[in-house]
């Protein structure tokens, strides 16, 4: 074994990957979704895990490495090429190098043609949002108000939104693409979607999200492409009650957001599912520096949202703001999923919210309001 390791050929790392298609990679070794709404995404690939929805997506870092990242599995289900062999083909680092050079026809001691660079990712582009971005989610918002808008606004009334929270936040309708002619770059229409709007701390429209009802797969959103406007990241909810407290509750997406806000709370849903950056923190510093608010974050019950919550917490920290963690007192439930099943949520949390704003507590679980699990 010893001299067989002395033999093994010494591969450029850097070489292995560049002559390493992630994508067909992937295709090769985890079962490729057969259909996606936007960009390609897989089952994981990991044994343990029975992703029964494609949650593996590919991008390329900003040293224009590819990888790859399943967003329903734990921390360690991702990583590069070479993390794929590893985990697929249980071999050590040094033989899924092995493997990677010899599927690429890489040859000991023989030149081989030279690499096709992968080009770097080009810097973040903010791009103005086009009107007709505009013009769709006003179109959307007339429909639901109509007979074709029926289904979406009986969808939207079971996740407990009134018509009054609908109406204050242009919430509307896309009866999907057979029905409503759209502009290149809208949302797909696929099938029917709720469409929520992204609005400004002054109730403008800024973005807007294409919530399918009966999605395909995984994928539940639709954007506008990034031509017609860049995703800002962060949407503002508009309570129709009085606010409650100087908390600003911090949720995973718009609808989390918008139940919030029908409590009374003032609130914001980061859009996207990766985790949030530091544009997103400096915008969430800056409204809490303006109107004097306590930031806190109501996550999802379960491992994505915790890591979610713990790492948004240590952006806001670098800039000397205190991040107060909630969770709802459930596995796998969301603020919009906790009020459904408990009416009086917001009566169970706002003691919490009180007290995290005294303490500067990191995370409290309501169903153990007397455990702090450290600061953040």
């Amino acid at each position: 074994m010893a001299d067989q390791a002395q033999r093994r050929p010494r591969w450029e790392i850097t070489d292995v990957l560049a002559r390493t298609d992630l994508a067909a990679l992937l295709d090769q070794l985890a079962e490729p979704a057969t259909y996606t709404i936007r960009g390609r995404r897989w089952h994981c690939p990991m044994s343990d895990h029975d992703d029964q929805h494609a949650s593996v997506t590919l991008h390329t870092d900003h040293r224009g490495h590819e990888r790859w990242r399943c967003w329903s599995g734990d921390n360690t289900h991702r990583g590069d090429a070479i993390d794929l062999v590893t985990s697929t083909q249980h071999v050590n680092r040094a033989e899924a190098i092995d493997w990677l050079a010899h599927r690429a026809g890489m040859i000991p001691d023989q030149a081989l043609p030279p690499i096709t660079r992968k080009p770097r990712p080009a810097a973040t582009r903010i791009v103005p949002l086009d009107p007709v971005v505009v013009r769709y989610a006003q179109g959307c918002e007339r429909i639901l108000w109509t007979s074709a808008g029926a289904p979406v606004r009986d969808w939207l009334h079971a996740r407990g939104f009134s018509d009054d929270l609908l109406r204050a936040n242009h919430v509307g309708a896309d009866p999907g693409r057979t029905m409503m002619h759209r502009q290149r770059g809208l949302p797909y229409g696929a099938s029917t979607a709720a469409t929520f709007p992204a609005l400004t701390p002054d109730g403008e429209i800024a973005y807007v999200q294409a919530r399918y009802l009966q999605p395909v797969g995984s994928d539940k959103y639709d954007n506008p492409a990034g031509s017609l406007g860049s995703n800002p990241r962060v949407a503002w909810s508009r309570s129709i009650r009085p606010a409650q407290g100087g908390a600003l509750i911090v949720c995973e997406g718009i609808p989390d957001a918008l139940t919030a806000a029908h409590a009374g709370f003032r609130s914001v849903g980061i859009l996207g599912s990766q985790v949030p950056d530091a544009r997103v923190a400096e915008r969430l510093a800056g409204q809490a520096d303006a109107g004097r608010h306590q930031l806190v974050a109501i996550v999802d019950a379960d491992p994505a949202g915790r890591r979610w919550g713990e790492h948004l917490a240590g952006l806001l920290g670098t800039r000397d703001h205190t991040l107060t963690v909630v969770e709802p007192p459930g596995d796998g439930l969301d603020l919009n999923s906790w009020a459904l099943r408990d009416p009086d949520w917001a009566a169970t949390a706002i003691p919490l919210l009180v007290r995290a704003a005294g303490d500067g507590a990191a995370r409290r679980t309501p169903s153990r309001p007397d455990i702090g699990l450290g600061a953040g």
